[in-house]
């Protein structure tokens, strides 16, 4: 019998079993990848992607700065606290912003609805995470939303309106072609990212009206948005001359003849609104703000309105309605049960 190897070696005979031995957690950005690779599968768009994986950055920003590198599974709902009051109230106003980094430089905390694009985030990540087993606990599950007001976007008025639409110098191509982005948003209220993919084939110049397809529609929908005389004149006008010096499929393009970026609208805007010393900033959004209140003020229908502004509820309709003080006076004395009564005395 030859020797046995295993003479002298120690032998494992009685099992002493270690509690919490645990799978390897993800760090944070493979975290945040597996969401993504989840959203996607469901076939989100890959605009709302991108801004799940922007505001997680500048959480894995924060996390990084105070806490150093942690996995998935080390958030906690006092972190996730203290995140949200350090965006409320430290957070630089637009700090990190490409073309906005010096305005209102001394000015710290965001507002209670930027905070809430970023709970709301936070809050879908990892929902995502605990649903599929990533994590054993919810860390986001009772993080509350910033309580704001209803009307956060303030239109503007009918006098800041024309001196802002007087801004822009319509001898200058690129700056005309502002103008009837300008014309185009306050008849129609587009989104600005509807603005920059909108294509030639989607005007029908006869019937007077775009037709935006589902793929690019925020809620899946295709809509149709008809136009006014004036604003079809100035789009056939600008494909015209655009069609002189460039081969493209887009209504609105760069100097260069490529597809117009967000930024780049934003950067215009500011500017005339500069220009024009309205004293606030004028965004896309704001004109499409203009355009549901003053829609409602001429008395269009508030389903008619969610139709056209492409909202899934009336509710949202509602936050782009903000009536003047003077309208809501005109309707009173229009309609005031007391005047009826008074008539007939």
């Amino acid at each position: 019998m030859g020797n046995d190897k295993r003479m002298g070696r120690k032998t494992v005979t009685d099992r002493k079993p270690i509690e919490n031995v645990g799978l390897p957690a993800y760090t944070l950005e493979e975290a945040v990848e597996f969401v993504m690779k989840v959203k996607r599968a469901k076939n989100l768009k890959e605009r709302t992607l991108d801004g799940y994986v922007q505001n997680m950055r500048y959480f894995i920003d924060w996390v990084a700065e105070r806490h150093g590198e942690l996995t998935v599974q080390d958030v906690t709902a006092d972190m996730l606290r203290d995140y949200v009051l350090w965006c409320a109230e430290e957070k630089e106003y637009y700090g990190g912003h490409p073309y906005k980094a010096e305005y209102d430089k001394e000015r710290r905390g965001l507002s209670p609805a930027s905070v809430n694009v970023r709970i709301r985030v936070l809050r879908t990540v990892f929902s995502v995470l605990f649903q599929e087993d990533v994590i054993d606990r919810n860390p986001a599950a009772n993080v509350s939303l910033m309580r704001q007001d209803i009307d956060t976007v303030v239109p503007l008025n009918e006098d800041e309106l024309q001196r802002f639409m007087k801004a822009p110098d319509q001898r200058k191509w690129a700056q005309w072609r502002d103008y009837v982005i300008i014309v185009t948003i306050l008849d129609t209220g587009m989104r600005l990212n509807e603005i920059c993919a909108l294509e030639k084939h989607e005007i029908d110049f006869v019937k007077k009206l775009i037709t935006l397809p589902a793929v690019k529609n925020k809620n899946r929908k295709s809509r149709i948005l008809p136009l006014s005389t004036e604003t079809a004149r100035l789009l056939r006008q600008l494909i015209t001359e655009s069609a002189q010096h460039f081969d493209t499929a887009y209504v609105f393009t760069t100097n260069y003849g490529e597809q117009l970026s967000e930024k780049t609208i934003q950067k215009a805007f500011d500017k005339y609104a500069e220009k024009a010393k309205l004293g606030r900033t004028v965004s896309p959004h704001v004109l499409r703000h203009n355009f549901g209140t003053m829609a409602a003020e001429n008395g269009m229908s508030v389903f008619h309105l969610q139709k056209i502004m492409g909202h899934a509820e009336i509710a949202t309709t509602r936050k782009y309605v903000q009536l003047s003080d003077e309208s809501i006076a005109d309707q009173h004395k229009r309609f005031s049960p007391l005047a009826r009564v008074m008539k007939r005395k």
